[in-house]
This record gives structure tokens, C-alpha cells and sequence, in this order.
């Protein structure tokens, strides 16, 4: 009895030590080899200089090597699937004077994946006031399907003032070998050192704003995701992620390719299921007798 105990002792704190590493919170100044690259449809994630006003802080860039937006979820280490935090790194073209994020970023999430691909909810970060923050915002009343049908509410429904650090919300740095190991350039477009610009936002409330708007998700729903930049939240007038289309093209998210492919909150890249051994048996089967068929007709 006594060995049955210490072996469920054992495993049990096996199962506790496992679950607090998962528990681990999000680093948002952590190397983005522990992060997932969110991939696009285009082999190229954002074309460089691209940006509607000049501003290189407003230049989301990436290439088929270097991606233009991140993500990485932390569960909590519990067996909720709607808790947690949801994190997101965007490549910017540079830092400009005074240093810091001083625009509007917005990225859109597409939830569940529905036959319109419409924008359900933006995540934005506006580094542009005393009040520097990142925010929980409804769409506007456009269809958001497009550059042209997509507003944004003007305030958010929910925020957190900017905390940058290891053990903050929020992070704002230069691209180097340090922070993505596996980059071979830093600067796209030669407008100055490339900066990510990290967020994180609880997962919680991401599931109340949308439960709010008749959408119910947890982790491992299917998201699919827009972003852009704006000199104000409810002007974006900047750079469109995944083409070179402008905020006034009224060609839908999808076919502009500025639609990323579906992930789950969770990180998981979201592909059409393997067939079944029995289901290609089945299959099989079905070709053969199809194939009989026929050549008794002849």
C-alpha cells in the first residue's frame, strides 16, 4: 500500500510540476524562438514602405523568412480552456522621434472562422497619449470585410495602461540576433533597425467581449487575423499587414491575401484533418467496385 501511495505521490507531483510550467507567464522581451509565426497566404507576410503616411513606425514588414506577426498563449495551468493570456508580436519598419510606439496598431480577429470573414474584434495598442495603452475594441458599424467597409469603435471597451518589462504587458524593441535568432536582416526597407512590438492581453476577456456579441470561443477555436496601423484608433490610415493594398481598396480581406491562415488561440495552425485508414479503405474499396462496374458494362 505503501509503494502504491509514493508512486501516486510521485506522478501527481510529476502532473503539478508539468502544469506549472505551463503556467509560466509570457515573457513579452522573450526571443521569438518560443513563439509561433502566424503565416499568410502570400509567400511575402508584408510588402516594405508600404505605409500610407511615411511613417516607418507605421510599416509592418516581414518575408517568407521573417515573419510579420507572432503569437503564444499561456493556459494558466488550469483545466479552463476560456483562461489564460493571448500575446502577439508585430515587425515594425523602425523606431521614430521621440523613441517609443507612438501609433495606433489594430489587429483584427475573424472568430470561428463563419462564411462572411468579417472582423469580429480588434486587440489595438495606442501609444499615441499620457494614457498609453492596450485595448479590447468593438468594430465599427462597416461590414469589415474589406480595408474600406472595416471602422473601429473609438474607445475601447476594456484597457490596460501600457506596463513594459520581462513581467509587464507590453514591450517595444529593436530586432537583433538576441531577440530572433534566426534573423538574417534587421532592417527591411533600409528606413532603420526593425522593432517588435509586443502585447499581451488576458484571454478572459477576449471570451466576454465576444460571448457579448453572440460569439462563444475558448482556446481552441478558430481565429483568423487582419492588422494595420493608424496615426489614430479610429483613422486607419497607415499600412495595411499581408499586401500593399490601401485602407480605401474595397477588395475583400481574403482575396487581398491580408486574411492569415486559421489558428487557434492556442497557437495551433488549423489544417484540413488527415483521412482515416478506414476512410481511404472505404475509399478503396469504393474505386474498385466503380471500376467492376464499368467493365462489366462493356
Amino acid at each position: 500500500m505503501s509503494r502504491r501511495i509514493g508512486i501516486g505521490s510521485l506522478l501527481l507531483l510529476l502532473h503539478l510540476a508539468a502544469g506549472g510550467a505551463a503556467a509560466l507567464p509570457i515573457d513579452p522581451t522573450s526571443s521569438t524562438s518560443v513563439w509561433d509565426a502566424i503565416i499568410y497566404p502570400a509567400s511575402t507576410p508584408d510588402p516594405t514602405g508600404d505605409q500610407g503616411t511615411g511613417d516607418r513606425e507605421g510599416d509592418i514588414v516581414g518575408d517568407a523568412l521573417h515573419a510579420a506577426l507572432y503569437t503564444l498563449f499561456d493556459d494558466a495551468g488550469t483545466p479552463s480552456l476560456t483562461d489564460g493570456t493571448l500575446a502577439f508580436r508585430v515587425r515594425m519598419g523602425g523606431d521614430s522621434n521621440p523613441p517609443g510606439f507612438g501609433n495606433f496598431l489594430a489587429l483584427g480577429i475573424d472568430a470561428g472562422e463563419d462564411a462572411l470573414n468579417d472582423i469580429d474584434l480588434f486587440l489595438g495598442v495606442d501609444g499615441q497619449g499620457s494614457n498609453d495603452s492596450i485595448g479590447i475594441y468593438d468594430p465599427g458599424a462597416g461590414a469589415n470585410v474589406s480595408p474600406s467597409t472595416t471602422t473601429i469603435a473609438n474607445t475601447p471597451s476594456v484597457s490596460w495602461l501600457l506596463a513594459p518589462g520581462a513581467t509587464g504587458n507590453y514591450d517595444w524593441s529593436a530586432v537583433s540576433t538576441v531577440n530572433d535568432p534566426t534573423a538574417t536582416i534587421t532592417d527591411f526597407g533600409a528606413n532603420g533597425n526593425d522593432y517588435f512590438l509586443t502585447f499581451l492581453v488576458p484571454f478572459d476577456q477576449i471570451v466576454a467581449e465576444l460571448a457579448l456579441l453572440g460569439i462563444g470561443i475558448d482556446e481552441n477555436t478558430t481565429f483568423r487575423y487582419v492588422m494595420g496601423t493608424g496615426s489614430q484608433p479610429n483613422a486607419l490610415n497607415q499600412d495595411v499587414g499581408g499586401t500593399s493594398a490601401g485602407w480605401s481598396d474595397t477588395t475583400t480581406w481574403d482575396l487581398l491575401g491580408a486574411l492569415s491562415s486559421p489558428y487557434t488561440p492556442s497557437g495551433g495552425l488549423v489544417t484540413a484533418p488527415e483521412p482515416s485508414p478506414l476512410a481511404l479503405a472505404l475509399l478503396g474499396l469504393a474505386l474498385l467496385g466503380g471500376h467492376a462496374r464499368r467493365r462489366q458494362r462493356r
